[in-house]
């Protein structure tokens, strides 16, 4: 079955200078004058599965009646510690929930003020996962009070969305099978990590194909010098040869047609001679276009084929 929670307008979380968190640690005395005898008690009392590698968190059971939280990963549980939940006339509601809101430093925008490290809200009423004096018996306004460090662990590892199961005893998460209800496919698991890996590899392989495509650009560019060069070089050239041929058409003396003779032979010699290296460097730059340009539709096309692996690997992807 899925819940759907709707989300309200959230009011603003306000942060408050290291030095007002008086008030919240008058509120936390308030809360249960056991606290600082049995702070070592709750840390102490924190479990962690040792059997096996941990996964990433997908449930966590609260047990109004044992005080206790049970987080579990997709395989069972991972990581168990006691709780305070709310006192008499305030109990914590039991209810299917989902983290909907983490905010690191918290301070409460019910109770004074009150800080509330790294919550996880569950309800927009105001009943939250937190980091809190434990005096090993319903203390709260309604909250689910962690050990501190138990609070700060928790907090890196879940997600938004996390389902929380607050309940009135310990319960744990059965592996339900019936013809009527969604299979998994066959190899799901193995499927997911072949795309995922095949996700990478076209990563790699888009970043590698924009490398190459650079190096390509950068070569063209480099073999494309001695052709400018050559072709200013004879421009100039042609210009002296027009220019010796006007002299030469202009000339009286034996004399000046002779001079204008020998400029004319020489800059018809040296634009033969430019030609030359014209086109040697033509045919070197040609394969070097040839390649920034198979090498730009490479990079397009490795672009393409990661966007399309990504979009496969995507979770949630049949």
């Amino acid at each position: 079955m899925t819940s759907r929670f709707v989300n309200p307008k959230r009011k603003q979380t306000r942060l408050r200078p290291a030095h007002l968190a008086v008030a919240s640690l008058a509120a936390l005395i308030a809360a249960g004058h056991h606290a600082g005898a049995r702070s070592g008690w709750s840390e102490r009392s924190v479990e962690s599965v040792e059997s096996r590698s941990a996964g990433d968190p997908i449930m966590a059971i609260v047990s109004l009646r044992n005080q206790r939280i049970t987080v579990c990963d997709s395989e069972g549980w991972i990581l168990r510690a006691p709780v305070s939940s709310g006192q008499k006339g305030r109990e914590t509601p039991a209810g299917i929930f989902s983290v909907i809101q983490k905010v690191e430093d918290h301070y409460s925008n019910l109770y004074d003020d009150a800080y509330m490290p790294h919550m996880q809200r569950i309800t927009w009423s105001g009943i939250a996962l937190h980091g809190g004096a434990l005096p090993g018996y319903p203390a709260s306004h309604g909250c689910v009070r962690l050990p501190f460090d138990f609070a700060a662990r928790l907090f890196d590892a879940t997600a938004m969305g996390m389902r929380v199961i607050v309940a009135p005893t310990d319960v744990a998460p059965v592996e339900i099978a019936h013809a009527v209800l969604f299979q998994p496919k066959p190899g799901a698991s193995a499927l997911a990590a072949a795309r995922s890996a095949e996700a990478e590899e076209a990563a790699r392989k888009a970043v590698q194909a924009r490398l190459d495509a650079g190096t390509a650009y950068r070569e063209a560019t480099r073999a494309m010098m001695p052709v400018r060069v050559a072709e200013n070089l004879k421009l100039r050239a042609e210009a002296q040869l027009a220019a010796a041929a006007k002299t030469l058409g202009s000339a009286i003396s034996a004399e000046a047609k002779q001079q204008a003779e020998g400029a004319k032979a020489q800059a018809a010699a040296r634009i033969a001679e430019l030609q030359v290296q014209w086109d040697a460097a033509k045919a070197e730059l040609q394969p070097k276009l040839d390649a920034a340009t198979a090498a730009r539709e490479a990079a397009a096309a490795a672009e393409t084929a990661r966007a399309a692996a990504a979009e496969t690997a995507r979770p949630g992807r049949a």
